[in-house]
Protein backbone atom coordinates (compact mmCIF):
# COMPACT_ATOMS: atom_id res chain seq x y z
CA UNK A 1 0.00 0.00 0.00
CA UNK A 2 2.72 2.26 0.81
CA UNK A 3 4.27 1.87 -3.00
CA UNK A 4 0.76 2.45 -4.45
CA UNK A 5 0.29 5.42 -2.36
CA UNK A 6 3.59 6.69 -3.88
CA UNK A 7 3.01 5.67 -7.04
CA UNK A 8 -0.11 8.15 -7.03
CA UNK A 9 1.69 11.42 -6.01
CA UNK A 10 2.12 13.48 -8.48
CA UNK A 11 5.95 14.06 -10.14
CA UNK A 12 5.95 17.80 -8.60
CA UNK A 13 6.49 19.00 -5.86
CA UNK A 14 9.01 17.46 -4.39
CA UNK A 15 8.67 14.22 -2.10
CA UNK A 16 9.79 12.72 1.06
CA UNK A 17 9.19 9.46 1.90
CA UNK A 18 10.82 8.01 5.37
CA UNK A 19 9.85 4.60 7.43
CA UNK A 20 10.63 1.56 8.16
CA UNK A 21 7.88 0.11 5.33
CA UNK A 22 9.27 1.62 2.52
CA UNK A 23 10.81 -1.31 0.91
CA UNK A 24 14.27 -0.73 -1.00
CA UNK A 25 12.39 -2.57 -4.12
CA UNK A 26 10.44 0.68 -4.64
CA UNK A 27 13.28 2.51 -5.49
CA UNK A 28 13.70 3.32 -9.43
CA UNK A 29 15.85 6.64 -9.29
CA UNK A 30 18.74 5.58 -6.79
CA UNK A 31 20.46 8.87 -6.80
CA UNK A 32 17.28 10.29 -5.16
CA UNK A 33 17.42 7.49 -2.44
CA UNK A 34 19.19 6.75 0.58
CA UNK A 35 18.43 4.50 3.38
CA UNK A 36 19.30 5.38 7.15
CA UNK A 37 20.70 2.09 8.89
CA UNK A 38 21.66 2.22 12.74
CA UNK A 39 24.61 0.21 13.24
CA UNK A 40 23.34 -2.66 15.56
CA UNK A 41 24.92 -1.53 18.77
CA UNK A 42 23.88 2.04 18.18
CA UNK A 43 20.19 0.52 17.64
CA UNK A 44 20.19 -1.56 21.25
CA UNK A 45 21.31 1.67 23.23
CA UNK A 46 18.48 3.30 21.62
CA UNK A 47 16.18 0.26 22.59
CA UNK A 48 17.53 0.11 25.87
CA UNK A 49 16.93 3.86 26.31
CA UNK A 50 13.77 3.12 25.09
CA UNK A 51 13.01 0.55 28.26
CA UNK A 52 11.48 -1.72 25.51
CA UNK A 53 11.05 -5.81 26.52
CA UNK A 54 13.44 -8.21 25.43
CA UNK A 55 10.76 -9.49 22.55
CA UNK A 56 10.03 -6.09 21.15
CA UNK A 57 14.08 -5.01 21.47
CA UNK A 58 14.20 -8.40 19.29
CA UNK A 59 12.08 -7.76 16.97
CA UNK A 60 13.53 -4.05 16.56
CA UNK A 61 16.51 -5.44 15.81
CA UNK A 62 15.24 -8.51 13.82
CA UNK A 63 13.44 -5.89 11.46
CA UNK A 64 16.88 -3.54 11.08
CA UNK A 65 18.46 -6.64 9.96
CA UNK A 66 16.19 -7.15 7.51
CA UNK A 67 15.84 -3.69 6.28
CA UNK A 68 20.12 -3.31 5.48
CA UNK A 69 19.63 -6.97 4.57
CA UNK A 70 17.31 -5.84 1.46
CA UNK A 71 18.81 -2.64 1.16
CA UNK A 72 22.54 -4.07 0.67
CA UNK A 73 20.81 -6.74 -1.75
CA UNK A 74 19.00 -3.89 -3.92
CA UNK A 75 22.38 -1.48 -4.33
CA UNK A 76 20.84 1.52 -2.55
CA UNK A 77 22.35 3.84 -1.01
CA UNK A 78 23.13 3.46 2.72
CA UNK A 79 23.77 6.25 5.34
CA UNK A 80 25.35 4.40 8.61
CA UNK A 81 23.86 5.94 11.92
CA UNK A 82 26.23 5.11 14.72
CA UNK A 83 25.74 8.04 17.33
CA UNK A 84 28.87 9.87 16.03
CA UNK A 85 26.89 12.88 14.54
CA UNK A 86 24.34 14.45 15.93
CA UNK A 87 21.08 15.11 14.24
CA UNK A 88 21.92 18.14 12.27
CA UNK A 89 24.82 16.23 10.78
CA UNK A 90 22.89 13.24 9.96
CA UNK A 91 20.36 15.82 8.70
CA UNK A 92 23.22 17.95 6.38
CA UNK A 93 24.68 14.18 5.39
CA UNK A 94 20.88 13.71 3.98
CA UNK A 95 21.07 17.15 2.31
CA UNK A 96 24.58 17.08 0.37
CA UNK A 97 23.21 13.67 -1.03
CA UNK A 98 19.69 15.39 -2.48
CA UNK A 99 21.65 18.44 -2.95
CA UNK A 100 21.17 18.33 -7.01
CA UNK A 101 17.32 17.35 -6.55
CA UNK A 102 16.60 19.92 -3.94
CA UNK A 103 18.12 22.43 -6.68
CA UNK A 104 16.45 21.48 -9.15
CA UNK A 105 13.35 21.71 -7.54
CA UNK A 106 10.33 22.65 -7.82
CA UNK A 107 10.14 24.55 -4.50
CA UNK A 108 7.55 26.26 -3.78
CA UNK A 109 8.04 30.03 -3.93
CA UNK A 110 5.04 31.66 -1.95
CA UNK A 111 3.34 32.00 1.09
CA UNK A 112 0.67 30.45 -0.33
CA UNK A 113 2.05 27.80 -2.07
CA UNK A 114 4.12 26.41 1.24
CA UNK A 115 0.38 26.95 2.98
CA UNK A 116 -1.03 24.30 0.19
CA UNK A 117 1.64 22.00 0.42
CA UNK A 118 1.51 22.17 4.09
CA UNK A 119 -2.73 22.06 4.09
CA UNK A 120 -2.10 19.03 1.77
CA UNK A 121 0.89 17.12 4.63
CA UNK A 122 -1.61 17.91 7.10
CA UNK A 123 -4.71 16.00 5.29
CA UNK A 124 -2.54 13.09 4.19
CA UNK A 125 -2.32 12.08 7.66
CA UNK A 126 -5.63 12.57 8.33
CA UNK A 127 -6.75 10.41 5.60
CA UNK A 128 -4.27 7.32 7.03
CA UNK A 129 -5.76 8.22 10.53
CA UNK A 130 -9.09 7.42 9.23
CA UNK A 131 -7.74 4.71 6.60
CA UNK A 132 -6.82 2.68 9.42
CA UNK A 133 -9.85 3.00 11.79
CA UNK A 134 -12.11 1.81 8.66
CA UNK A 135 -10.47 -1.27 8.84
CA UNK A 136 -12.56 -4.06 10.34
CA UNK A 137 -10.28 -4.71 13.25
CA UNK A 138 -9.58 -1.38 14.37
CA UNK A 139 -11.74 -0.07 17.45
CA UNK A 140 -11.84 3.84 18.23
CA UNK A 141 -12.65 7.09 16.73
CA UNK A 142 -10.03 8.37 14.62
CA UNK A 143 -11.19 11.66 15.06
CA UNK A 144 -10.26 11.58 19.02
CA UNK A 145 -6.59 10.43 17.79
CA UNK A 146 -4.23 13.18 18.73
CA UNK A 147 -1.54 12.66 15.86
CA UNK A 148 1.23 15.81 15.42
CA UNK A 149 0.74 17.55 12.42
CA UNK A 150 3.17 20.81 10.73
CA UNK A 151 2.34 24.30 11.47
CA UNK A 152 0.34 25.77 8.35
CA UNK A 153 1.65 29.02 8.62
CA UNK A 154 3.33 29.01 5.45
CA UNK A 155 6.33 30.47 6.87
CA UNK A 156 9.55 29.85 5.78
CA UNK A 157 11.90 29.20 8.84
CA UNK A 158 8.71 27.53 10.34
CA UNK A 159 9.22 24.33 11.62
CA UNK A 160 6.60 24.10 14.18
CA UNK A 161 4.24 20.86 14.76
CA UNK A 162 1.15 20.88 16.99
CA UNK A 163 -0.32 17.92 18.41
CA UNK A 164 -4.27 17.96 17.49
CA UNK A 165 -6.57 15.53 17.30
CA UNK A 166 -8.00 14.73 13.82
CA UNK A 167 -11.29 16.14 13.52
CA UNK A 168 -9.33 19.65 14.33
CA UNK A 169 -6.48 19.10 11.61
CA UNK A 170 -9.30 17.60 8.88
CA UNK A 171 -11.55 20.82 9.65
CA UNK A 172 -9.50 23.95 9.59
CA UNK A 173 -5.35 24.76 9.00
CA UNK A 174 -3.33 23.63 11.64
CA UNK A 175 -1.35 26.85 13.09
CA UNK A 176 1.63 26.67 16.01
CA UNK A 177 0.25 29.25 18.62
CA UNK A 178 0.56 32.91 17.66
CA UNK A 179 1.41 31.63 13.99
CA UNK A 180 -0.89 33.31 11.36
CA UNK A 181 -1.31 32.12 7.70
CA UNK A 182 -0.53 35.21 6.67
CA UNK A 183 3.20 34.99 7.57
CA UNK A 184 4.64 34.27 4.64
CA UNK A 185 8.65 35.06 5.73
CA UNK A 186 8.62 34.63 9.52
CA UNK A 187 8.75 31.61 11.41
Amino acid sequence: MVVDDLLALPSSPLVIAEGSTLPAAAVDDRSRAVWLIPTPEFQRARLEERGLRRGAKELFLLLAGTIEREARDRGVPILLVDGARGVDATVAAVERRFEAALCEGPLAETGAERRALLREANEAVVAQVRGYYARPWADGDPDEVVRTFLCECGGTLCHASVDVRVEVAADAPVLATGHTPSQSARP
